[in-house]
């Protein structure tokens, strides 16, 4: 500011000084300039030496200093154009104007009593004859009666005073304007920054689209959900970032309400389920200007819903099954002992042999199902122990393949890595569930194919795999797997993979399932380790049985 005004005055001293010389080249006019350039040099000097005291005086004593050296310049100006008759009396103003402007209304009042003061005394000492009034040429000066020049000091000085009176209330409310606007500015800043601050602290995604269904803004938690970039989100088709389907967003186009639905997208080669909440965008005149979209993964959600149902699904049945099974079973025994004492009088060979025998083996495939009824409802008490849980899988894998169920046509690969893994468990339990898994996985593949089993631990976890070739599940299978009698195999009683699902449970484990109709199934089992240490024991590796 303070070299802005030193800048401007040399540029209107310059511009006197050039329009002086213009005047008197253009039209022959004999002007004394020797005063005006006295006075020039001088209005530059004062500009030098402002400018050296710029970094030396307080902002109010640089600013008094300068306009005091303008007083001066000015007066000057005035007496070489005849004093009362001078036509730049109202650069005056101009200096009234600046110290009313840049020192507020003490400034300007003070301005405009030193310019009343260099104006007034100017003329009268003008007036008594103490200073010679210039004369140029075959020029008449005029002459002023004593009222005459009273009237005129006393309007110069009135209408310096109402100048620096009226620059200094617009000033005022120009600096309480800027002061709003300034305020304005940072409370908006700071609303900004605290919308910012809230859209990206939270939990959920945030995304708004224009009428057409372009997306215009995602908070970076979107981002993080849908795992995509901000280029693959904004200024994009909100179909395109899979949240929504063509027919969903016609839905939501259509309605003006509160829309909530769920959407589905494949994230690291898993399905991911989100709960969205659609509602218009609208803005301070509420005209609807596009949607505004929030949602949340309800993946783990979706799991927790499917294993609470699972439960209350095996506790019913469970209930079922112990009352069943203490109902038939007495009955059963009696009516297989009865069969076989009468087979024993029979020919063998003939019919009544044959559907006695028949009788006989039915009773035993019933009772082997009210066995694993029992096993499933009521568990004999787990004996837990310090169990080897990479040794207990090798020694299943053996049995596996000199058993039934390893036909020609199957082919057995076994990754276990590493070579022991320590957990709290139940032996017998432990091996019964690799068992059933694994006979499983071979029923579903009647034609051949190859079954994969694989281990790995990692933070503090086992975790074992059995994949299989065969013909995979579809969505409805999936979610009655581990339902009692959901899915069964022949010769099967349908109830192995929910006293799986239980062991694993109870010894705090988790069940994945990985499967498709068509590309086969993968169950993933997890366990809490005891230990994390592992021993590098021998036959680490991979074998392939054939």
């Amino acid at each position: 500011m303070l070299r802005g005004f030193i800048v401007l005055r040399v540029v209107v001293v310059s511009t006197l000084l050039l329009s002086a010389l213009l005047i008197q080249l253009t039209f022959s006019i004999s002007l004394p300039l020797k005063p005006i350039y006295y006075l020039a040099a001088f209005a530059y000097t004062s500009s030098i030496a402002a400018l050296l005291l710029l970094d030396r005086l307080r902002p109010e004593a640089h600013l008094a200093f300068q306009i005091i050296g303008d007083l001066v310049v000015i007066t000057g100006l005035v007496y070489l154009s005849r004093g009362p008759d001078s036509g730049f009396t109202f650069l005056y103003l101009a200096a009234v104007s600046a110290g009313a402007s840049l020192l507020a209304r003490r400034g300007g009042l003070i301005t405009a009593g030193l310019a009343a003061v260099f104006y007034a005394v100017l003329v009268d000492l003008m007036a008594v004859g103490a200073i010679r009034t210039p004369e140029y040429g075959d020029f008449e000066p005029r002459v002023w009666s004593r009222a005459g020049l009273y009237t005129n000091v006393a309007l110069n000085v009135a209408a310096f005073f109402a100048t620096a009176l009226l620059v200094t209330t617009a000033s005022e409310r120009l600096r309480e304007a800027r002061a709003d606007a300034e305020r304005q500015k940072a409370e908006m800043a700071q609303l900004q920054a605290l919308h910012t601050a809230v859209l990206a602290s939270m939990s959920s995604g945030v995304v708004t689209t224009d009428l057409s269904g372009t997306v215009t803004y995602a908070n970076p938690p979107a981002f993080e959900l849908l795992h995509l970039r901000p280029s693959d989100v904004v200024d994009r088709p909100l179909t395109s970032i899979g949240l929504v389907d063509e027919k969903t967003w016609e839905t939501i186009r259509a309605s003006d309400d509160l829309q909530r639905f769920e959407g589905h997208r494949t994230l690291k080669g898993a399905h991911a389920y989100f709960g969205v909440s659609a509602t218009p965008l609208r803005d301070d005149e509420g005209r609807k200007i596009g949607r505004i979209l929030i949602f949340q993964n309800l993946t783990d959600l979706k799991k927790l819903e499917g294993e609470v149902r699972l439960k209350e699904k095996m506790a019913a049945v469970g209930e079922l099954a112990a009352g069943i099974a203490h109902e038939i079973r007495n009955p059963l025994a009696s009516i297989s002992g009865s069969v076989q004492a009468l087979r024993s009088s029979a020919s063998p060979g003939t019919s009544e042999y044959r559907l006695m025998k028949i009788v006989v083996d039915e009773s035993h495939r019933l009772s082997s199902i009210l066995e694993d009824f029992l096993k499933y409802v009521k568990p004999r008490e787990r004996a837990v122990e310090s169990v080897d849980a990479a040794a207990s899988l090798r020694d299943v894998m053996t049995l596996l393949e000199h058993s039934e169920e390893m036909s020609q046509k199957h082919r057995l690969v076994v990754d276990i890595r590493p070579a022991s893994a320590l957990l709290d468990a139940d032996a017998g339990q432990l091996r019964q569930v690799f068992w059933n898994l694994s006979r499983n996985a071979l029923a579903a593949m009647p034609a051949g194919g190859m079954l994969r089993v694989m281990t790995e631990s990692e933070e503090g976890r086992w975790t074992v795999a059995f994949s299989d070739e065969g013909r995979g599940m579809t969505a409805e299978e999936r979610d009655r797997l581990f339902t009692p009698f959901a899915q069964g195999f022949p010769r099967g009683t349908g109830l192995g993979l929910a006293i799986v699902y239980r062991i694993v449970e109870e010894h705090g484990g988790s069940i994945r399932v990985d499967t498709a109709s068509g590309t086969g199934t993968t169950i993933h089992l997890s366990f809490p380790m005891k230990t994390r240490r592992l021993r590098a024991a021998e036959g680490a590796g991979v074998r392939e049985v054939a």
